[in-house]
């Protein structure tokens, strides 16, 4: 699929397309390229996935390619805290359903959103990271410019963690309402796990998918305002090779 539009805000590539499917299937040719092509040179790949609706055409396209799936380690990257992974908002269950159900990955690592201690959890998830050294991160931008659950009011460009417990905004929280995971903003836990900006910037190659008139705020912003911790995403701008993908609403805002 051909994007209707690319453009560059720093060293961000953008695209547009028509639509979501399109766009979807676009990063899911780049995506498969680029897999095949560490697989093809090393042996493996370490990949990082989302877990979000705006994924869902990616993931469905990216079932459709010839991938040596039993050469790929996959991670994902946030999980609310004290939830099961049969919990039907898991994140680990939203990838199991779309993706790793359906394709016989190396190993599925997993943030166990149920350990008794965050803080180790999310060190021994980091311990898994720095010995895969992930090569490609397939992302999302939440309402308020977040990136995984690194919402604003927690963001640091500089952290020198990888993995982090982190507590939700409520932007945030709502936005999982929106999306239809929960009913009420009160269904929504509060707190969770999440791989950090800093971790993101350092992985060679992101495709980052957007959709839907309820991101138009905040790619608006990540494209157009500062590079801010008031707009994790506005760090993608930074990042060595990155390509944003695009519907004509989520589009919509951008000057």
């Amino acid at each position: 699929m051909s994007a209707t539009q690319t453009f560059f805000r720093d060293r961000l590539e953008v695209r547009v397309f028509t639509d979501r499917d399109a766009a979807g299937a676009a990063g899911a040719a780049i995506a498969a390229y680029v897999m095949n092509e560490a697989i093809a040179r090393e042996g493996r790949i370490a990949v990082v996935f989302a877990s979000a609706v705006s994924q869902d055409g990616f993931l469905k396209a990216l079932r459709t390619h010839a991938i040596e799936w039993t050469k790929v380690t996959a991670f994902h990257m946030d999980e609310y805290a004290g939830m099961s992974a049969q919990h039907p908002a898991s994140f680990r269950r939203f990838l199991k359903e779309r993706l790793f159900d359906h394709v016989p990955v190396a190993a599925f690592h997993q943030l166990d959103g149920e350990a008794a201690d965050t803080t180790t959890e999310c060190a021994r998830y980091a311990a898994l990271l720095a010995e895969a050294k992930p090569s490609l991160v397939i992302m999302g931008i939440g309402e308020n410019g977040h990136l995984a659950f690194i919402d604003p009011p927690v963001c640091d460009f500089h952290d020198p963690r990888t993995v982090r417990p982190v507590v939700l905004d409520d932007i945030c929280r709502m936005q999982q309402v929106h999306d239809g995971a929960f009913e009420t903003l009160d269904d929504v836990p509060r707190n969770a796990l999440s791989l950090t900006v800093p971790l993101f910037l350092s992985i060679p190659r992101a495709l980052v998918f957007v959709n839907g008139a309820h991101k138009a705020a905040a790619v608006h912003a990540a494209l157009d305002g500062p590079i801010t911790e008031a707009c994790p995403a506005s760090a993608l701008r930074q990042h060595p090779s990155a390509t944003l993908f695009l519907d004509p609403a989520a589009y919509s805002g951008v000057l």
